[in-house]
């Protein structure tokens, strides 16, 4: 018997916002579990005031006028190829129903008549419903990507980090988001999915509230060279979990293969444990053109699932 038809309208501003956390939260707690942050009502305020926002993008799709899934359309406008991600979050007593495809369709349509090219999702490798339909529809697996989880008690030193480099922690002020903007961009330009950064967008990543930021830079003499950029969820912690994110570490091309990358993800690594972390957690593409998976079992992360990218052209 073929699913019910869904309504799928555009997300009102001053209304969905509290569907919207509804959905996504049931929906990614389902599939992650623990380790998924909550979001909550200061999470859309922020939202609102960042320079991502854009609700023209954002859709509901409801079943007999009773909201099931968000649906996100959003083009990368800055890259360096025509694409488009579409991001569906249905709740999980929804799932397998032929629902999947009927949102995705409609997020396959939206990206055709705006005239992109591609499309692209993200999913974690547990789900099956929408995988199936990703692949029933002619997307194929582009990317894996692997989240890594590590004892913090098993941190250790004397594995190859160089110890001529020095540090220094970032401060909130104008030069030096722009240093970590810097090498952010000039650290992952070569990677997949590169879009750069502006200062607005690294700013506003590091205000995301209920985190607590911390960034690292790296200096060979007096020339910034790397970088990692640390987080611990405040919400996270509220559920007893003690569980620090490496949100991302970078090189410069010139100074990889000196043991930099090592020594600064043991610098953060200290920094976790000094905030009471148990458990640190990160996500690597499997196919990271500096091998950065390779440094990341060196230090003793293993991994714990994945992430999928699938694509296929709109046409």
């Amino acid at each position: 018997m073929p699913p019910k038809p869904l309504t799928i309208r555009p997300f009102v501003e001053g209304q969905d916002e509290g569907t919207w956390v509804s959905i996504v939260n049931e929906c990614l707690s389902y599939f992650y579990g623990a380790d998924y942050i909550p979001l909550g009502q200061e999470d859309m305020e922020w939202l609102r005031s960042s320079p991502w926002y854009d609700p023209s993008e954002m859709f509901i799709a409801e079943l007999a006028g009773e909201p099931i899934a968000t649906i996100l359309v959003h083009v990368d406008r800055l890259g360096s190829r025509r694409e488009g991600t579409i991001t569906i979050r249905m709740r999980p007593s929804s799932l397998g129903k032929g629902y999947e495809r009927q949102v995705l369709l409609f997020g396959l349509e939206n990206l055709r008549s705006r005239g992109i090219p591609y499309a692209r999702m993200w999913v974690r490798d547990n789900m099956v419903e929408l995988i199936r339909a990703l692949e029933e529809e002619g997307f194929r697996r582009i990317r894996s990507f692997s989240i890594m989880k590590m004892e913090l008690s098993r941190l250790r030193h004397g594995i190859g980090e160089c110890k001529r480099v020095s540090f220094r922690p970032m401060e909130w002020r104008r030069q030096d988001i722009g240093l970590f903007t810097f090498l952010a961009n000039q650290a992952f330009k070569e990677h997949f999915g590169f879009t750069p950064m502006t200062e607005a967008e690294a700013e506003a990543l590091l205000r995301r509230p209920g985190c607590e930021f911390h960034v690292i830079f790296a200096y060979w003499g007096r020339t910034p060279v790397g970088y990692v950029d640390l987080m611990v969820s405040h919400k996270l912690l509220k559920l007893g979990r003690k569980v620090g994110e490496i949100e991302s570490i970078g090189v410069l091309r010139p100074y990889r293969r000196l043991g930099i990358g090592t020594a600064l993800m043991l610098r953060g690594l200290e920094w976790l444990r000094e905030r009471g972390m148990d458990e640190a957690i990160l996500g690597v593409d499997d196919d990271n053109p500096t091998k950065a998976m390779r440094l990341y079992e060196k230090v003793g992360f293993k991994v714990a699932y994945k992430n999928l990218v699938y694509e296929r052209p709109t046409s």
